[in-house]
């Protein structure tokens, strides 16, 4: 049972009982609890079980003398935080320093002076306390540091060593005090960017007896690189200057700075500079063209049809290709790369970006000819068509380009930005895979089409410029007027009345032709349900669907309403499509077209021939109509080859059980020839021009 700890405990080792007897007398006034043992073997126990805070050591006793008990004493745990006197006879100063060497405190001679024991003892006791609670604050310090990554050390600048804390040893990765820290070997560790700098901080620091607050970086023992925050100050100790300094472990913190700012300035996709950091890149390219008078290339590269990918191979598929994609366009422009004699264009001077989604910029800096841009841009279009293979499969894809100069395109980034985008958008408009070269004219036609689209928000929004005209188709047999198309035109507040050519292109790429075929497709099913009512011969209304339509995820749904709302017979409907809506994903149209079926209307292809027909799709499509396009009507009755055409897309359809219509039709002479071929409908001015509803 071990004993109250808030008094002093005093164990007194002797085999001598009379010892012992007078020695616990000398104390026993003075001290709260004394405990004996007759040998060192007993001692041991004691010791394990008390915990004493001093210890009367006899030397001289059997078996284990005093030598080896104190020795095994300071082995144990808190074996160190004891203070043990040895009592020896022995006075030899071999015999002292073999008592200090085995871990003694102090020593006494016998005979004891019994009436100095007490104040010996105090005294003792004084001193060990003291040096416990020094032991423990510097324990707890030293702890502390350990937690908080935080050192200290002292330099008195006379000597080259320095005394560190336990825990600049941790830091650098050296064993405790086993090895000198000094300045010279310290600078050997130091990061060579950062050597000279603590070099000339300190040697200013002894000059003018100036702390500093710097921070560094030093190679640790395991080889890492750690970031040091180096806080110091100067005092004077009996008038002599010492400068005591703090090391903070600040690499976790670094490295935080450094993740925060790579997320900010970094897609974590591509590694590639993001939006954000290319801008400052551009603004900082620019100002440096400027002061040199040299010229810059910006590359607007956007992928054609990466939506394919996403829909088809999945999203984790199209984050394969991206990186592919910024891999392929870094390696077409390569360090030292030859272009043409006396051109030259090195990796420093470009920067590569990734906008977002499937846009990447590339800034070519310090041009000497502009004809070098285009190399590189059909460099960089020949790499990324060549075949990706993502996810154990072959894919292909291209990009367009649009490329504005500094200081020819503008003298901002973001004119220079704006004006790239625009003329990869022409690339876009005239079949993509391509690049374009910016120009004042290009730019002028974006504001129209722009002004254009602000135009027609408006009057999506308005709800009530957007008309419908109607024109006949005819019944070959006998010209009876059995149907009738119809066809959206604009009615401008100050252009007036427009047709498709003028705005629908625009329509389809900003997505408001959605909301305009939705309505356009009620008014239709509205007049085709008067004509029914009224017209003995009527048998169907056509109503285009564009692209954009056709693929859109709610048009099966709109067609379903425009049908409930206007209570039509679905037969009396048919949606015209194009070829290349159909064919740009074959196996998604066809399930749409199925579903479409379901709801009871006609289906026809529009426009046949002009597009990308092929008769294994044809087959598997449940159409109803073949449309022979103008194109071949107009020179049926003088070309040969159209009249070829159109006579084998009659006698396609009527193999596949089809009806036909053929549309354009303006003289006699073809509506003659077209009716002998055995075409079943006809359109055209010959017939009649497109009406509004009133006069139909």
């Amino acid at each position: 049972m071990s004993l109250n700890t808030l008094q002093d405990v005093v164990l007194i080792v002797d085999d001598d009982p009379v010892i012992r007897m007078l020695m616990r007398r000398a104390l026993n006034e003075s001290v709260g609890h004394i405990i004996e043992a007759s040998s060192g073997e007993e001692a041991v126990l004691l010791f394990t079980e008390h915990s004493p805070d001093l210890i009367l050591l006899d030397v001289s006793m059997d078996n284990m003398d005093g030598f080896e008990c104190c020795s095994m004493i300071r082995s144990l745990p808190e074996g160190d935080n004891v203070a043990i006197i040895m009592v020896t006879a022995l006075d030899q100063p071999q015999d002292i320093q073999k008592a200090f060497d085995v871990g003694a405190t102090d020593f006494m001679t016998k005979p004891v002076k019994w009436p100095l024991l007490s104040h010996r003892i105090h005294y003792v006791l004084k001193a060990n306390k003291t040096i416990k609670e020094l032991t423990k604050s510097k324990n707890k310090l030293a702890r502390a540091q350990s937690i908080a990554h935080l050192g200290s050390w002292e330099w008195d600048f006379t000597s080259d060593k320095l005394d560190c804390s336990d825990e600049v040893y941790h830091m650098l990765g050296m064993p405790p005090q086993e090895t000198e820290i000094t300045f010279s070997k310290l600078l050997e560790i130091i990061h060579p960017d950062d050597r000279e700098f603590l070099k000339l901080t300190v040697k200013t620091a002894l000059k003018n007896r100036q702390p500093y607050d710097i921070e560094y970086r030093v190679l640790h023992g395991n080889g890492q690189i750690i970031t040091l925050h180096d806080r110091t100050d100067i005092t004077f100790d009996f008038g002599e200057p010492r400068i005591n300094g703090t090391l903070h472990d600040i690499s976790s913190r670094k490295k935080s700075e450094q993740e925060i700012a790579y997320y900010a300035f970094y897609d974590t996709l591509t590694d590639l500079p993001n939006r954000r950091k290319f801008l400052l890149q551009l603004d900082s390219a620019i100002s440096s063209a400027k002061r040199h008078t040299s010229k810059l290339a910006l590359l607007f590269i956007d992928l054609d049809h990466f939506k394919r990918i996403n829909d088809t191979l999945g999203h984790k598929a199209g984050d394969e290709l991206l990186r592919e994609v910024a891999t392929r366009i870094k390696g077409s422009v390569r360090i030292s790369d030859q272009l043409s004699v006396g051109s030259r264009v090195d990796y420093e001077n470009e920067h590569l970006a990734r906008l977002g989604g499937d846009e990447f910029t590339l800034l070519l800096c310090e041009l000497e000819a502009f004809d070098n841009v285009a190399i590189i841009a059909q460099r960089v279009l020949d790499s990324l068509s060549k075949p990706y293979f993502i996810q154990d499969q072959h894919t292909f894809i291209s990009a367009s380009i649009g490329i504005s100069f500094y200081p020819d395109d503008g003298a901002t980034g973001d004119i220079l930005l704006q004006n790239a985008d625009t003329a990869m958008y022409e690339v876009k408009n005239n079949g993509k895979n391509g690049y374009q070269l910016f120009s004042h004219e290009m730019h002028k036609s974006l504001m129209d089409r722009l002004k254009v689209e602000v135009e027609l928000r408006e009057a999506v929004a308005l709800g009530d410029q957007f008309v419908l005209y109607y024109q006949p188709q005819i019944d070959s047999t006998n010209d009876n007027v059995i149907r009738y198309e119809a066809l959206l035109r604009w009615n401008h507040p100050t252009k007036g009345l427009l047709s498709p050519f003028d705005f629908i292109a625009i329509a389809e790429s900003s997505g408001l032709i959605i909301h305009i075929g939705e309505w356009a497709l009620l008014e239709a099913c509205k007049k085709a349900k008067q004509l029914h009512a009224t017209s003995p011969h009527f048998q169907r209304m056509a109503v285009n669907l564009s692209a954009l339509q056709f693929s859109h995820a709610n048009i099966v749904d709109h067609v379903k309403n425009a049908l409930i709302e206007t209570d039509l017979p679905p037969s009396l409907l048919e949606l015209e499509i194009t070829e290349s809506a159909i064919i740009s994903n074959v196996d998604e149209a066809v399930a749409l077209l199925f579903k479409l079926k379901e709801l009871g209307v006609k289906l026809a292809i529009d426009d046949f021939g002009t597009g990308y027909s092929s008769l294994n799709y044809l087959k598997s499509f449940p159409i109803d109509t073949l449309k022979i396009d103008k194109s071949f009507v107009d020179g049926i009755v003088h070309n040969q080859k159209d009249a070829a055409i159109a006579r084998t897309i009659v006698q396609l359809a009527l193999n596949l059980e089809l009806s036909t219509i053929a549309e354009g039709v303006e003289f006699m002479e073809q509506h003659d020839l077209l009716k002998l071929m055995g075409c079943n409908n006809l359109q055209g001015y010959l017939y009649g021009k497109p009406l509004p509803s009133e006069r139909v």
